[in-house]
């Protein structure tokens, strides 16, 4: 096995066999998931023609049979999203991507990954509010009006272009000179 492969599946957070023709002939495949078992990570069955076996099964997996890669990917999108193994760790993350965006047409499409996070936590929506405004690529209404929707959830004030504006604080010190 490739270095580059051990490295990733001792890092791994989520594991995810595409059990097809060839899976049980691999010299490796078997080897992987029992790495993935013996570390306790998410482990999601993406069933392509072949059922869950040996170490994996007891999952029932996702079917991918009959979907496009989209639909697989929504399907792993919300396995990861509300697993506990991984939802903590991929929210943490999508949140950091959120007020990292470069663009605002890259904040929008993340901020759609997140609104299809069922059970969102209120810490999270208001971590992003409290920082949102030290991105200035964030500061159109095409952004703030689809992040308010999230926020009004939660009950929270939503943002405007005002809430870019910085208070300027003046400070003084008691010296007299």
């Amino acid at each position: 096995m490739a270095r580059r492969n051990r490295k990733g599946l001792f890092s791994m957070d989520a594991f995810c066999a595409v059990l097809m023709e060839g899976f049980k002939e691999s010299n490796w495949t078997d080897q992987e998931v029992g790495v993935a078992v013996g570390r306790n990570v998410l482990i999601i069955p993406i069933r392509r023609g072949l059922d869950p076996y040996g170490f994996i099964g007891k999952y029932q997996g996702f079917q991918a049979i009959g979907k496009n890669v989209g639909q697989v990917a929504e399907g792993i999108f919300e396995i990861i999203s509300r697993n506990e193994k991984t939802k903590s760790k991929y929210l943490n993350t999508l949140v950091e991507l959120i007020l990292l965006s470069n663009t605002v047409n890259q904040g929008i499409e993340r901020l759609k990954a997140l609104k299809k996070v069922k059970d969102l936590p209120k810490e999270k929506v208001e971590y992003l509010q409290d920082k949102i405004t030290d991105n200035e690529n964030l500061k159109e209404t095409r952004f703030l009006n689809p992040f308010n929707e999230i926020a009004w959830k939660y009950k929270l004030d939503g943002l405007s272009i005002k809430s870019f504006e910085k208070v300027k604080e003046e400070y003084y010190d008691d010296l007299p000179f």
